[in-house]
């Protein structure tokens, strides 16, 4: 099997748990944050949240870019692009989305509304990862 499939597995398996995570546990705690913590709590979520993904998150775009680069003649080209439009998607929605919810909920007052607009709206970047880890399932399947 070659490398590159599996690595990218294990680190889109690690992203699609860590955005779980995320999902199920450390976004629905802000919601038990006083609300005058809040701007606080969301900061120190921000500081700490980065050392995963500093981790995570360019072993995840290397390896899919290595796919790209370095084609594995068992995954089917389009396969390998769709993935990757997903991983895409996921780090735009991100930057443009996400980011700034985060940072409002660090410098403005406590804003049930943006929390809730978070957890909800974060479904989808979630589904989006699953939907990664089910295409890398199959590069697996396919390349094995």
């Amino acid at each position: 099997m070659p490398v590159a499939v599996i690595a990218h597995a294990a680190f889109t398996f690690a992203m699609a748990g860590f955005m779980l995570a995320v999902q199920l546990v450390i976004y629905p705690q802000f919601r038990s944050v006083d609300p005058g913590g809040l701007p606080g709590y969301a900061a120190d979520h921000a500081r700490r949240i980065i050392v995963p993904l500093a981790a995570l998150a360019p072993a995840e775009i290397a390896t899919a870019a290595w796919l790209v680069l370095d084609p594995v003649d068992e995954l089917a080209t389009a396969a390998v692009f769709a993935a990757g439009v997903l991983l895409a998607i996921g780090w735009v929605a991100t930057g443009l989305w996400y980011a700034p919810l985060h940072g409002q909920l660090q410098s403005e007052p406590h804003d049930s509304a943006n929390i809730d607009r978070l957890i909800t709206t974060n479904w989808l970047r979630t589904a989006l990862w699953l939907a990664r880890a089910g295409f890398a399932a199959w590069f697996l399947h396919a390349a094995g």
